[in-house]
């Protein structure tokens, strides 16, 4: 495995990734990289605003999705988020309605996610599950803070390789980063410390609060989005920098946060020489279930993939990141 040597999986497959979409987008074609027959979501995978580092139920939670995943017909693959607050020091994560946590017994709550999910896929080896350990922009948000998160998922890494969970477990880092919770200064600098020492990927699964949304630009503008930011900056946390992969908040049933993702791949297609590819779409449609939303932010998971695809798809300079898979999570509260 490449991690296993060291390496980032995830950034060799972005580079191959950008170059790729890059070629395409050069030369007006698409190339035989993966066949899109029809847009048809994915199942989506449910991941979670935490409340808990308490290790035998974070195993639990593992080794539920391992036998759930054990039950299915044919190999799995999803990607989950456990959401842990932010940061209200460099050194803790603030959880959900509960004391802070430190960093380390952070780690231990996603090893024990991680040995169980292992143990719960039992005789079934290829199935996998994409945890991303997360934080968010608010609170104290630093370039300390950022080096140190990268250490935590480094740790929980060499620990997941040294007892074989990573085979079927890769970890990286994320972020909720919202242009309404920090100025774009603070949360650069947060993105900076991540990538000072990282060796593993930071996905933003943010939002583009207020940017511009519809779709007449020619992706050549850096238009404004709310509390000072651009597109340049979302652009850069989420695809620019060198760990970054968007995993973008779909929540409205307009299709508005669709449309200012697509206009912000088309900026970075167009003036950053950078296309970008997605991940996954993100919605809060179990959030909105047990605990309430406002009516109109609770797209179901396939709605809000729908969006994100169409969008992508409507448009000849982001119509490449549709030949890649782009995977479905939605978050609800523990």
């Amino acid at each position: 495995m490449l991690k296993n040597m060291g390496l980032n999986a995830d950034y060799i497959s972005k580079v191959v990734v950008s170059l790729s979409l890059a070629l395409m987008f050069s030369f007006g074609c698409l190339l035989p990289v993966k066949n899109v027959s029809a847009a048809t979501p994915p199942p989506s995978a449910q991941s979670y605003y935490m409340d808990t580092v308490d290790t035998a139920t974070l195993y639990d939670m593992g080794y539920q999705k391992g036998r759930a995943d054990y039950k299915k017909a044919g190999t799995q693959k999803s990607m989950v988020i456990l959401d842990f607050g932010g940061q209200p020091s460099p050194t803790s994560l603030s959880l959900f309605g509960m004391p802070d946590a430190t960093l380390t017994q952070v780690g231990a709550a996603v090893e024990a996610y991680s040995r169980g999910y292992w143990k719960g896929t039992a005789s079934d080896s290829l199935s996998t599950v994409h945890l991303i350990v997360g934080t968010n922009n608010s609170f104290t948000v630093t370039y300390e803070g950022g080096q140190n998160f990268a250490n935590m998922i480094d740790d929980i890494n060499s620990h997941n390789n040294t007892n074989s969970y990573a085979d079927q477990v890769e970890v990286d880092g994320g972020n909720d980063m919202e242009p309404g919770y920090d100025p774009v200064s603070t949360t650069t600098e947060w993105v900076k410390g991540y990538d000072s020492v990282n060796s593993y990927s930071l996905y933003n699964y943010g939002s583009a609060d207020g940017c511009f949304h519809t779709n007449v630009n020619s992706g050549t503008t850096n238009y404004s989005c709310n509390n000072g930011w651009t597109y340049k900056d979302i652009q850069y946390i989420s695809w620019g920098a060198g760990p970054a992969w968007p995993l973008p908040e779909i929540y409205d049933n307009s299709g508005d946060m669709a449309e200012q993702w697509q206009n912000i791949a088309k900026y970075s297609a167009v003036t950053a020489a950078k296309p970008m590819q997605f991940s996954a779409s993100l919605t809060q449609y179990g959030a909105c279930t047990n605990t309430g939303c406002h009516s109109e932010l609770d797209n179901t998971p396939d709605e809000g993939w729908n969006q994100l695809y169409n969008e992508l798809y409507s448009d000849s300079k982001t119509k490449a990141a549709t030949n890649y898979p782009m995977l479905s999570t939605d978050i609800r509260w523990h």
